[in-house]
């Protein structure tokens, strides 16, 4: 059985300067995502470094959500995302995502290499025919750079479905802000392309 690993890596966290609550922040965040997206994990978010964490997906579907939940919380502090499919080769730790090995670890790991080596946020490892992925993912990440938080906050609501009127609220926002954001923001095409990545991942695991 493949699975989907994840690794996350905050960019330039030593440069932050209250740490202490940055870490505060990603371990409330993680917990946030554990308990909402459960089913899709085989193992969960789980802080493995000071500035790395990591997670063992079964489902690709919830990933960029996920993601731009990550994002919008951490902002205006970057995260890269290494992604890997493959196999696990030791037993499966359903409580931390420690004490595992396998490809699918291999491969966020050099997805992660290359990304502090090259540049941009987003890489997947493991997968055949992936190259127009990266390159989408890779002007999503450039493209991403111009963004302000609200655009983080209203993609991360877009993400998991909320209509307009319910972002309008949640966020304390203007109707007409939110259709700025997702408009000039490309929400929409974001939303396509990312979806129809997690797809091709999906693929992968079945």
């Amino acid at each position: 059985m493949n699975y989907l690993a994840l690794i996350g890596d905050i960019c330039g966290s030593r440069e932050v300067a209250d740490r202490g609550e940055l870490q505060l922040t990603l371990q409330n965040v993680l917990e946030e995502l554990n308990r909402a997206h459960a089913p899709a994990l085989a193992s969960p978010f789980t802080i493995t470094l000071g500035d790395e964490f990591q997670a063992l997906l079964v489902s690709a579907k919830p990933t960029w959500e996920m993601v731009a939940v990550i994002q919008a919380c951490l902002y205006p502090v970057r995260v890269r995302f290494g992604f890997g499919v493959g196999t696990i080769e030791t037993a499966i730790n359903p409580e931390a995502a420690l004490g595992m090995d396998g490809p699918a670890f291999h491969h966020a790991r050099d997805a992660m290499t290359v990304l502090k080596k090259e540049g941009g946020l987003f890489l997947i490892e493991g997968v055949s025919r992936v190259e127009l992925a990266n390159h989408s993912l890779r002007l999503i990440a450039e493209l991403q750079s111009q963004w302000q938080h609200n655009r983080f906050k209203v993609y991360r609501s877009y993400l998991a479905g909320q209509p307009v009127l319910q972002i309008v609220e949640s966020l304390g926002i203007s109707k007409t802000a939110v259709y700025k954001n997702i408009n000039d923001g490309l929400l929409e095409i974001f939303q396509g392309i990312q979806s129809a990545i997690s797809e091709q991942l999906e693929e992968q695991l079945r």
